[in-house]
């Protein structure tokens, strides 16, 4: 389970989060700004090119941890998945 929120969700999610960040702290900002005559609502800079560079980053990061993960070593016969007594016995190395 771990697994799946590392490997799948936080790439997919943390582009968002941070984006959400983003917008409450420029918000925060420009309520500051417009009080001072500053820049009019809709007129400021887009973070489209962050957040694709965040994108790409968090992708990156996630296929390097998943190529990381060690598993048996290339070549290894693996016994399959078997039902013994009523259970499922998962898929393992035929050494043990």
């Amino acid at each position: 389970m771990i697994r799946l929120i590392l490997v799948v969700l936080l790439p997919l999610l943390a582009p968002i989060l941070v984006y959400g960040l983003y917008v409450w702290l420029a918000r925060r900002g420009q309520s500051a700004q417009t009080a001072q005559g500053g820049v009019p609502p809709g007129r400021e800079a887009q973070p489209w090119i962050w957040l694709l560079l965040l994108g790409v980053c968090f992708s990156g990061a996630a296929l390097y941890f998943l190529g990381q993960e060690r598993g048996v070593p290339p070549g290894t016969k693996l016994l399959p998945p078997a039902l013994v007594d009523g259970e499922v016995v998962p898929s393992r190395p035929a050494d043990q």
